[in-house]
């Protein structure tokens, strides 16, 4: 989950039999030359780098958009009593249209293992660029329809994404505002549906999987592997959650026979205009009346203030991501997680 991959927990994964990966959404050149650089300092297994892939037809916004959002962040400012610790932007900064480019270039300079990508699909030159150089590439679906499309475009695998999922819809072929409607596959339909229409590309199961038992479930479901964001957020090697954040996934664990520890996930389009899902908040309520701006635009503005929150410890304006079956996280090193998932599915084979 962009941006809380560090490369501690990257190598870590990949050097206990998984396939780590980088979220390198909004990282620049230098930055991403960086933390693959690290990466492979700590190991020399395979592993990923995922990207954002940019709109083909942004969606349009206007005054009247921006004036309706800013008139919410001040208030929440002034809720905050941060009224000078706050700017709310005055303007728009560039797409990450040209920022894409750049990102595509570096793994190809660096030829890294696994190309994976999310919210598009690269054009045609870009895949055959990757194909020429033998880096597998992963797409992600919501829908059968993208699945079907990641396929025709050349994915070496791609990864079938269900509702349960923390973090960002990877949807594509349907527009943000119509998410919620009509990507709302939960993971065992959309594999089951999938696994007949791509017959013979791995399809990897995300959303929701935190135990042997899931995993389990997802290969009797057709999947040939697993994806995990929520489970590892919590991991020792997981350094950039924010503390606060880390302890309110943790809770429902520490205390498994109170449920009312376990609060509600929702999607929400507020932090970056595209869905995702987390803990729901009081900055989402706030939201939950004004018309998003559309991705990326939105983030530049909701931004300010979710980082504020994050540095003041104040959740009810933080963003918040986590999947669905988040009450099973837990605290313990990557090595342990692997091998506890691994034995708690052979247990169930057994059974």
């Amino acid at each position: 989950m962009s941006p809380l991959s560090p490369p501690t927990l990257v190598a870590a994964v990949s050097n206990n039999g998984g396939l780590g990966s980088i979220a390198g959404a909004r990282s620049n050149r230098s930055q991403l030359q960086r933390e693959i650089a690290e990466v492979r300092r700590r190991t020399n297994r395979p592993f990923a780098v995922n990207l954002f892939v940019p709109p083909e037809r942004p969606e349009n916004y206007t005054k009247a958009d921006i004036k309706r959002i800013t008139h919410v962040l001040r208030r929440i400012r002034k809720r905050l009593n941060a009224t000078t610790l706050i700017n709310i932007p005055n303007f728009v900064k560039e797409p990450l249209s040209k920022l894409f480019k750049e990102q595509v270039q570096v793994l190809l300079d660096e030829r890294v293992p696994v190309f994976s990508f999310t919210f598009g699909r690269p054009s045609a030159d870009i895949i055959k660029k990757f194909k020429d150089l033998k880096i597998k590439i992963v797409g992600t679906a919501t829908t059968p329809a993208e699945c079907v499309e990641l396929k025709r475009i050349g994915c070496d695998a791609i990864c079938v994404q269900g509702t349960e999922a923390g973090g960002h819809r990877g949807s594509f072929l349907v527009k943000d505002k119509e998410i919620n409607a009509k990507a709302d596959f939960g993971l065992f339909a959309l594999l089951s549906q999938c696994r007949k229409l791509v017959n013979g590309t791995p399809l990897i199961a995300a959303g929701g999987i935190m135990d042997g038992q899931d995993m389990v479930s997802a290969i009797h479901q057709g999947a040939s592997a697993i994806q995990m964001g929520t489970k590892f957020l919590t991991s020792q090697e997981s350094t950039l959650i924010p503390p606060i954040h880390k302890e309110l996934l943790l809770r429902p664990g520490k205390n498994p026979n109170n449920v009312s520890l376990i609060q509600d996930t929702v999607l929400t389009d507020i932090y970056t205009g595209k869905p995702a899902r987390g803990i729901y908040t009081k900055l989402i309520e706030t939201f939950n009346d004004i018309h998003s701006l559309p991705w990326d635009i939105q983030s530049q503005f909701v931004g300010v203030v979710r980082h504020y929150a994050a540095r003041i410890n104040h959740t009810d304006y933080m963003q918040l991501w986590a999947g669905k079956n988040y009450a099973k996280a837990e605290d313990k090193p990557v090595k342990r997680i692997i091998q506890d998932i691994l034995e708690e599915a052979e247990k169930f084979i057994r059974r």
